[in-house]
């Protein structure tokens, strides 16, 4: 790994700590050695120091008996929780969008999906992840609310850690991004919204079986 630069260190040691859980190189439950972490990034511990605080406050990182840390480890009725939360204010989104935005905005978003067919050939299954993840991260752009971004960020970070892929299949959810799409082009935005909030509260059940 590049040795990182002096400038703004503990934000750029924090975002290769970030880059290494979503890679899977750091896992939940793992305990971090700051002295190891600042070997591996070439800095010293201070900005390692600085950095895993930062990821305390966010409660990625968790601190135990005799000052070790952890990465936490998130349960399943902890992404319950979070799928609860991300219903109302992705919805919340979605509304504010739909009293902003005039349509030429909204052409790339409503696009996203057109090249999958039902069923979706399983060679495709990661292309589709990520236009789910990314019509469900330009809504929360389009919105322009910063306070709802920042706390949907944090939710799609820990569900990218933590998450073994697709918690739906596509054929389950890609109707329902076309029914959204469609309530959107229809310019109905408590339907959309309803719709939206209870695209999520499905994976939220799914979950919720599990438990």
């Amino acid at each position: 790994m590049p040795r990182l630069s002096k400038d703004a260190l503990g934000d750029l040691v924090y975002d290769q700590i970030v880059l290494m859980l979503l890679n899977k190189d750091l896992k939940p439950g793992d305990k971090l050695q700051k002295k190891e972490l600042a070997e591996i990034l070439g800095v010293s511990i201070t900005p390692v120091s600085e950095a895993l605080n930062r990821l305390i406050r966010e409660g990625i990182v968790e601190q135990r008996e005799k000052r070790d840390l952890f990465i936490r480890v998130f349960t399943t009725a902890d992404m319950v929780e979070l799928f609860e939360v991300r219903a109302g204010l992705e919805g919340t989104a979605l509304h504010i969008c739909m009293e902003k935005l005039n349509d030429r905005e909204w052409e790339p978003l409503l696009a996203l999906f057109d090249g999958f067919d039902i069923p979706v050939a399983e060679d495709r299954y990661e292309e589709y992840q990520l236009k789910d993840r990314e019509f469900h991260s330009s809504l929360l752009k389009l919105s322009r609310n910063n306070l709802i971004q920042e706390f949907i960020d944090r939710c799609d970070f820990i569900l990218r850690c933590y998450s073994r892929g697709l918690i739906r299949e596509p054929d389950e959810t890609l109707p329902e991004h076309r029914r959204i799409i469609e309530a959107i082009r229809s310019k109905n935005a408590d339907l959309a919204q309803r719709m939206i909030m209870e695209h999520h509260w499905r994976t939220r059940e799914k979950l919720g079986k599990s438990l």
